[in-house]
């Protein structure tokens, strides 16, 4: 209990600067996230350390290259990283298919969600209403759960989720989400905010469930172990990487 005590106490002392002030510090984090990402879920994926080190590098270049590629040329670029993983197989005996579709899909996640990002950096207020509706459900779903919980979710991706947590997880980061949001809403849209608080609690839990699923199809508990009693970057963002999706959709539409 002491080490994840402490890990989380790291954890929030070199996310807060990023979030507090936004820009480059906001930058610098995203590409952590894409290179430790990168590297972890492809840990799962692949024996050979060999391979799993070119597949880290290229997912991670090819993701953050994002930065440089002109709009008219976007689409080429997405589909050689897709063609790239996809193709592996036919090439190597080690990477199999199931990885190379795995990695396909994940290249597609991280660059989308590098994307929003970037659309996020300008407009950092939209990122504290996503992390307080993500954590604020974590937190409701947990304690909904574990107090009033009998009615199993999908005892088959993840046995302790419950409908009552996933209702309290709900009401929780949305009241938490609107509220602290009162703060700074002026320097928002108002219907794009209030949309991300009502939806981000919901994805915050689809989220957790699709990376939950693939753990337990890969028979690991964590990513990795680079934070010590809360396993990897992955697992501590799993939920966060689905609402920035979500956030990428809204911003689009409205």
């Amino acid at each position: 209990m002491k080490t994840r005590v402490l890990t989380a106490i790291a954890i929030i002392l070199c996310v807060f600067p990023p979030l507090f002030f936004g820009g480059w510090l906001l930058e610098a984090l995203a590409v952590f996230v894409v290179c430790t990402s990168s590297y972890e879920f492809i840990h799962v994926l692949l024996e050979n350390k060999r391979w799993e080190m070119i597949c880290t590098i290229i997912m991670a270049a090819w993701v953050l290259g994002l930065n440089f590629i002109p709009e008219k040329f976007l689409m080429a670029y997405w589909i050689c990283a897709l063609i790239f993983f996809w193709s592996l197989p036919v090439f190597t005996k080690d990477v199999n298919e199931n990885a190379g579709l795995s990695m396909t899909a994940f290249a597609m996640i991280l660059g989308f969600c590098y994307m929003s990002i970037r659309i996020l950096i300008p407009n950092f207020h939209y990122l504290w209403t996503i992390v307080f509706a993500t954590y604020g459900s974590d937190t409701g779903a947990y304690f909904a759960g574990r107090f009033f919980g009998k009615h199993k979710m999908n005892e088959r991706v993840s046995p302790k989720k419950t409908w009552e947590g996933f209702f309290g997880g709900w009401v929780f980061g949305f009241i938490l989400s609107y509220a602290m949001s009162f703060l700074y809403v002026s320097t928002l849209d108002p219907t794009i905010n209030l949309a991300i608080c009502a939806l981000a609690p919901v994805f915050a839990e689809l989220g957790d469930l699709c990376f939950s699923a693939f753990k337990r199809a890969h028979e690991v508990k964590d990513f990795s172990d680079l934070l010590p009693g809360h396993g990897g970057i992955l697992d501590r963002i799993d939920s966060l990487l689905m609402n920035i999706l979500l956030f990428g959709i809204i911003f689009t539409i409205l």
